[in-house]
């Protein structure tokens, strides 16, 4: 499955852009008393970055409409939205998701869980994200870059190599294109604007 959400089989989502998130198996504690209610999915789902943006980026083509889903399967961070693209080639991939927590500490909690079981990368986020913010990789051709809004996770990825993220028989032998200095701009620039439209709350 794709990120947190969960909601697309990976089969049908070329990007395969496999999280830390995905493969969780922290439970983390009930709401505390007096929680508010999080971010609905539907209202996650309109601050997702819009699609004419992604394009102008040069991600034409749409992999996953924006969904969103309430069963993210971490009960206190249960809400959640994503959207995917490609470029033009067919070679690399985007995807942007958004998670919802009841408490800004579940979602520290949830965010250090994710820093703690992933790769780390010799690039740091943009400092505009938070010192929340962190960027991993994995298999090698993902980058992803996370950081935490309040109570909301954010999480930006982008695949070098789509035709082997979908894949599982490529051969190990072939390494995967690592990220380019235009891709890692790229990627940085993707994550500023997503912030920025989760700090118009």
């Amino acid at each position: 499955m794709v990120g947190l959400v969960g909601r697309v089989p990976a089969a049908s989502v070329p990007v395969a852009l496999v999280t830390a998130l995905a493969s969780s198996t922290i439970v983390l504690a009930s709401p505390q008393a007096g929680a508010s209610p999080p971010a609905s999915a539907r209202s996650l789902e309109r601050d997702l970055l819009p699609r004419t943006y992604i394009q102008r980026a040069g991600f034409t083509s749409v992999v996953e409409q924006p969904v969103s889903t309430s069963h993210t399967g971490e009960r206190s961070c249960p809400n959640g939205a994503e959207e995917a693209f490609e470029d033009r080639t067919g070679k690399t991939g985007i995807l942007v998701e958004l998670v919802a927590c009841t408490t800004a500490a579940h979602a520290a909690t949830l965010l250090e869980s994710v820093k703690a079981k992933t790769a780390a990368v010799p690039v740091a986020p943009p400092e505009r994200l938070g010192a929340s913010a962190f960027e991993r990789s994995s298999k090698g051709d993902v980058y992803t870059i996370y950081w935490r809004r309040g109570r909301t996770l954010a999480l930006v990825g982008l695949a070098t190599d789509v035709a082997a993220s979908g894949s599982t028989s490529a051969p190990t032998s072939v390494s995967a294109p690592p990220i380019t200095a235009a891709q890692q701009h790229l990627l940085a620039g993707v994550a500023l604007v997503q912030d920025a439209r989760l700090k118009r709350r």
